[in-house]
């Protein structure tokens, strides 16, 4: 299974990719035009899910930063996906990979999720 990877560029829009055993997703992050910085339950970007017939917008996604621990003040995003096809949204993650060294290069991020453990019967 390959690695799960978004790529931003410097004008803050990017894709990526989700792979799992059941399925591969591309997705499309767009700046929110109606964010504001001030507001923390404003979403920062609008996911959009990629497929044959277009995109179409399926979550949001929320820029935040490492509170505590060795990356403290490190920025990631938190954002979710939703499609009638899945079981449950997907809540995933995206750290930093890759940083930009200049404005005209990408900041590429690695993608993980976490899923909640079943409880044993």
């Amino acid at each position: 299974m390959k690695t799960n990877r978004l790529i931003i560029g410097a004008d803050g829009n990017g894709e990526g990719n989700y792979t799992s055993l059941r399925q591969s997703i591309t997705f499309l992050f767009e700046k929110n035009p109606e964010h504001k910085a001030t507001d923390s339950n404003s979403p920062s970007h609008l996911v959009h899910l990629k497929g044959n017939g277009g995109a179409f917008e399926a979550g949001a996604a929320w820029t935040k930063t490492v509170q505590e621990g060795p990356n403290r003040g490190a920025k990631f995003f938190s954002f979710s996906l939703d499609d009638p096809s899945f079981d449950a949204p997907l809540n995933l993650t995206a750290f930093v990979l890759v940083k930009a060294k200049d404005k005209d290069d990408c900041t590429e991020y690695e993608v993980v999720w976490r899923r909640p453990r079943r409880d044993a019967a």
